[in-house]
């Protein structure tokens, strides 16, 4: 866990020693610590600017990295050592989160409101995780070995302030702090205000669509992968369409069993079941977007619906580090 790092920028430097013993990927980014204090930055715009999602672009260019073989469906993890590493990244980081968080919310149109907000919370995601890429609590041991230091290996990892990663306050807009989780709600899906404390829950709003759940990523292997391009007003449609349709490919978001002739779905469907309008409309929801084949068979199941939630990968969405080679054992008398 990590009680120091904030949210906004990348960390600067600080002293390590023998890093031989790390991989070298990780040990040129543990030349940084995971630590720097950087406000929160408020929308603070009297009108609506317009949407510039161009350095927000730029970094999904630069340290988003296609994994998945030609054909396959689309899998992308995200660099956030290179990143973490990289010359000028707190600048970097703070100029797109001033792009992105420097318009009025309410006064954009629908479709362009919810293309900056899908945007948006993939990039505070990127950068609360880059922030706090370097835990500090480590025990004693490694500290006499000159190693102050280690990478977090998930998001769930990550304490900041005492506050977990989808709690710790990551933007300040109209005046409101918000969290990933409040964000994600009042932005990408249009959630009422919070009923006060014993009262009904208001109902969903309307404009609620299910398919942005496969375009919000958030840091870990689990969610669907981060998309190459930014969502754009434009196009939105078509791409909440291909990012679903792309995620639901997938074995871990669904999956048959042909010999239990069982199917299995992402615990999307579970945690998210009243944004699909409950348990039968998620199902239909499902086979509307999966592969032709497996629609066929999930089609022809005797009891529609699925029958257990797929396990989620909370291991951070990071690119794959190349293991060491190993080192020669010198020759014994």
């Amino acid at each position: 866990m990590n009680d120091t790092a904030t949210p906004g920028a990348c960390p600067v430097k600080y002293r390590f020693r023998r890093l031989h013993r790390m991989p070298a990927r990780i040990a040129t980014a543990l030349a940084c610590v995971a630590g720097i204090a950087s406000a929160s930055l408020s929308s603070g715009a009297a009108g609506p600017s317009p949407l510039d999602f161009s350095e927000y672009q730029r970094l999904l260019d630069d340290h988003l990295v296609i994994t998945s073989p030609r054909g396959a469906p689309l899998e992308t993890r995200f660099d956030y050592f290179k990143l973490y590493a990289s010359a000028g990244c707190a600048e970097r980081m703070v100029s797109v989160r001033t792009a992105l968080l420097s318009v009025a919310p309410a006064e954009l149109s629908r479709e362009q409101r919810r293309a900056w907000a899908i945007n948006t919370y993939n990039f505070l995601v990127l950068d609360l995780a880059t922030a706090n890429l370097i835990s500090r609590h480590i025990g004693l041991d490694l500290k006499a070995q000159g190693i102050f230091g280690i990478p977090v290996r998930s998001v769930q990892h990550i304490k900041i302030n005492g506050a977990g990663f989808f709690e710790f306050p990551v933007a300040q807009i109209g005046g409101h702090d918000y969290n990933l989780d409040q964000f994600e709600r009042k932005f990408v899906f249009d959630d009422p205000e919070p009923a006060a404390s014993g009262t009904k829950r208001k109902p969903l709003a309307k404009s609620l669509d299910p398919r942005a759940h496969f375009a919000l990523v958030c840091g870990a292997i689990g969610c669907p992968p981060l998309q190459p391009r930014a969502f754009v007003p434009e196009s939105l449609d078509v791409q909440l369409d291909r990012a679903t349709r792309n995620a639901l490919a997938h074995t871990k978001h669904l999956s048959w069993d042909p010999e239990l002739k069982r199917l299995a779905a992402s615990s999307v469907f579970t945690w998210y079941e009243a944004d699909f309008g409950g348990a039968a409309k998620a199902f239909e929801f499902a086979l509307r977007y999966a592969p032709d084949s497996l629609r066929a068979v999930a089609a022809a199941k005797p009891q529609p619906g699925f029958d257990r939630t797929l396990p989620w990968n909370w291991d951070l969405n990071t690119v794959p580090q190349k293991p060491r080679p190993a080192r020669p054992v010198p020759d014994t008398p």
